[in-house]
C-alpha cells in the first residue's frame, strides 16, 4: 500500500521541524538552503520599481548591505547570517519602508513592497516614516561583548557556548534593554537544550518588547519541547496577534497541530503560511503529508514537487522523489 510505504515520510517530517527549531545558532534547514532576503518592490499601479536601492543592516547595527533592484522590480541579498535585520527603501517622492527581517529560525525571507507616495496631510507636514528598528542607544562596549558573543556563536563550536552566555550576559549587564543581545542569550539557551533558562530569557526579552514576534515564537518551541502544548499554542497566538502575516507563527502552529494529529487545524495554517510565503520547502513538505494522511494523492504530488523545486538537494529530496514516483503511479 502506497500511504503506508510513505508514512516514514511523516515522522521525518516531524524529526526535522523539531531539530530546526533547535538550533540557536544557526537557522532552521540551513543545510538545505541558503540564507537570503528576497523580494520584489512595485509602484501602487503594480508596475515593477527598477533601479531602487535596499539596503540591510543587522537589528544591532551595522553590517550595512546595498542592492538596487533589477528590471523584474526584484532583490536579493545572500550569504547572511542566522539573525535580524533592519531593511529599508528610501526613494524621493516615496515615503519610506521599514521592515524588520527575522533570519534566526527559518533562514530566508520573501517580501512584497509597494512604494506609496509622499503626501502632505491636511496640515501641511508629511507624514512620518516609520521607526527604524535598530537601537542607537546600545553603549559601545556593550555592543563590543555582543558582538564577541556573535563571533564566537558562528564558529558553530559546542564547547564555546557558555563563553557566549558569558559575553552576552556582560552585554546585558552593561545595557539591560539591549534586546538583540536578549534574544540571541534566550536562543544559546535553547540551543543547550537549557529549556528553563530559555523560558525565562525569552519572557525578559519579551519585557523589553512586547511586540517581539520572534520571541513568541522562540516560547512556543520551549514548550513544544516540554510537551506543554496549551502555553506553545497562546505563545504562538499572541504572536500572531501581533502580527497575523507571520508566516513562521503559522508553520510552527502547523507543525504543533500535526504532531497533536490535529489535520484539520494544521492543514489551515500551514495553508496560511504557503499563501504568504511559497518559497518555504518544509512548509509544501508538511502540506504533502497532511495530503497524504487524508489520501489526497493528487495534492500531495503537487505538494513534494513543490518541496523538490525549492529544495532539489534537500533533506528530503531523495525520499520525495520516491513518493513522487509512487503517487504517479
Amino acid at each position: 500500500m502506497l500511504v503506508p510505504k510513505l508514512s516514514l515520510f511523516a515522522v521525518l517530517l516531524t524529526l526535522a521541524s523539531g531539530a530546526a527549531f533547535g538550533q540557536a545558532t544557526q537557522p532552521a534547514f540551513s543545510s538545505v538552503q541558503s540564507i537570503q532576503i528576497t523580494g520584489t518592490v512595485r509602484y501602487p499601479n503594480s508596475s515593477p520599481a527598477n533601479e531602487v536601492q535596499v539596503r540591510v543592516e543587522r537589528f544591532s547595527g551595522g553590517g550595512v548591505m546595498d542592492v538596487r533592484t533589477d528590471r523584474l522590480g526584484k532583490f536579493r541579498f545572500q550569504g547572511l547570517s542566522p539573525q535580524q535585520y533592519h531593511l529599508s527603501i528610501r526613494l524621493t517622492g516615496y515615503r519610506d519602508i521599514e521592515r524588520e527581517v527575522d533570519l534566526v529560525f527559518t533562514g530566508q525571507e520573501n517580501l512584497q513592497l509597494t512604494l506609496i507616495p509622499d503626501h502632505t496631510d491636511v496640515g501641511g507636514r508629511p507624514p512620518a516614516p516609520m521607526r527604524a528598528v535598530v537601537d542607537a542607544s546600545v553603549p559601545p562596549e556593550a555592543r563590543k561583548e555582543f558582538e564577541k558573543a556573535d563571533t564566537i556563536l558562528a564558529t558553530e563550536k559546542k564547547d564555546k557556548m557558555e563563553e557566549a552566555v558569558l559575553h552576552l550576559q556582560q552585554a546585558l549587564a552593561f545595557y539591560p534593554n539591549f534586546l538583540e543581545a536578549q534574544l540571541k542569550l534566550s536562543l544559546v539557551y535553547m540551543d543547550l537544550r537549557q529549556w528553563d533558562k530559555a523560558e525565562l530569557a525569552l519572557k525578559r526579552t519579551l519585557e523589553i518588547n512586547p511586540k517581539a514576534v520572534t520571541a513568541y515564537l522562540a516560547l512556543g518551541d520551549v514548550y513544544s519541547r516540554q510537551k506543554k502544548d496549551a502555553e506553545a499554542e497562546k505563545a504562538l497566538r499572541n504572536g500572531l496577534v501581533i502580527d497575523d502575516r507571520s508566516w513562521q507563527c503559522h508553520f510552527a502552529l502547523a507543525r504543533l497541530y500535526y504532531t497533536k494529529g490535529d489535520l484539520a487545524k494544521s492543514a489551515r495554517q500551514v495553508g496560511l503560511a504557503i499563501q504568504l510565503n511559497d518559497s518555504f520547502p518544509e512548509a509544501h513538505l508538511l502540506a504533502a503529508n497532511i495530503h497524504l494522511k487524508v489520501n489526497n494523492r493528487q495534492d500531495a504530488l503537487e505538494q513534494f514537487e513543490a518541496y523538490l523545486r525549492l529544495a532539489p538537494k534537500g533533506e528530503f529530496a531523495a525520499q520525495a522523489r520516491q513518493a513522487v514516483e509512487k503517487l504517479k503511479q
